[in-house]
């Protein structure tokens, strides 16, 4: 009798120690910053260069230590699964100006087509616009996105414009199945980012921001080593990056004090 009792008490102290191990094993990975960004594979170049149309650097005010950005490649074209993505970039000014979203398909001439048009205020900071519902994108196509800031909506010639390409493309079957088994935004955030699709991970990665946790500013860092190559283009956007990952983790900082 004290034998068969000692085997249930050993099975329930096994299974209460189990339970207790997957728990903590799910919070250590749940907290740990995963993303990190690997390029697509096929890397294809971008149709246009949109970066290089901001002539000036800083704000509408001048702010000489960042600059409307597209948080986006520029050296290779993002991609996407989604049909209606988040796009992001970053705004200098604390003031508040008139703000427009435009989005772009390419035709099979190389030509673009304006296919969207959103009146935004813009906010100081990392600002983000998911595509509503009655603008699906397709898979297999390539897209144009833009950020006009009007500093002076009398003077177009005052607004900052920024931007980039991307490509939507279908879900892979195995990062289907890996996302299936997790609803964690940074594991999830990460299987986008090692799939090479950068706005489903950045737009996951905004989702699980909270002030002690910053995944997107990773995603920035890795963003910005893939750029700061030998290439003009690249570099310069990168050392706009820079700028705005040390603004924004800084702010972090004085939040938690």
């Amino acid at each position: 009798m004290l034998s068969k009792l000692t085997k249930i008490l050993t099975k329930r102290i096994d299974s209460k120690l189990v339970t207790s191990c997957i728990l903590v094993y799910s919070l250590v990975l749940g907290n740990t910053v995963l993303a990190e960004y690997r390029p697509p594979a096929d890397q294809k170049p971008p149709t246009t260069r949109t970066t290089s149309t901001v002539t000036r650097t800083g704000g509408c005010r001048g702010d000489k230590q960042t600059t409307l950005t597209a948080l986006a490649p520029q050296k290779h074209t993002g991609q996407t699964v989604s049909s209606h993505p988040t796009f992001a970039w970053f705004v200098p000014d604390t003031e508040s100006y008139p703000l427009e979203f435009r989005l772009y398909r390419y035709e099979v001439s190389g030509d673009r087509t304006l296919i969207q048009k959103i009146q935004l205020q813009s906010d100081r900071g990392i600002m983000s616009f998911s595509l509503p519902l009655d603008t699906p994108l397709v898979a297999g196509q390539r897209y144009h996105w833009q950020v006009v800031l009007l500093c002076n909506p009398n003077r177009p010639s005052s607004a900052l414009v920024t931007g980039a390409d991307l490509d939507v493309v279908a879900t892979p079957h195995e990062l289907a199945s890996k996302l299936a088994t997790t609803n964690i935004p940074q594991q999830r955030s990460h299987l986008y980012a090692s799939a090479g699709l950068w706005y489903d991970a950045l737009s996951t990665a905004l989702t699980a921001t909270n002030t002690q946790q910053r995944l997107e500013l990773d995603l920035l860092e890795d963003l910005a080593k893939l750029e700061d190559i030998s290439d003009a283009h690249t570099v310069k956007y990168s050392s706009r990056i820079r700028p705005i990952i040390e603004l924004e983790r800084q702010q972090n900082t004085s939040y938690l004090y």
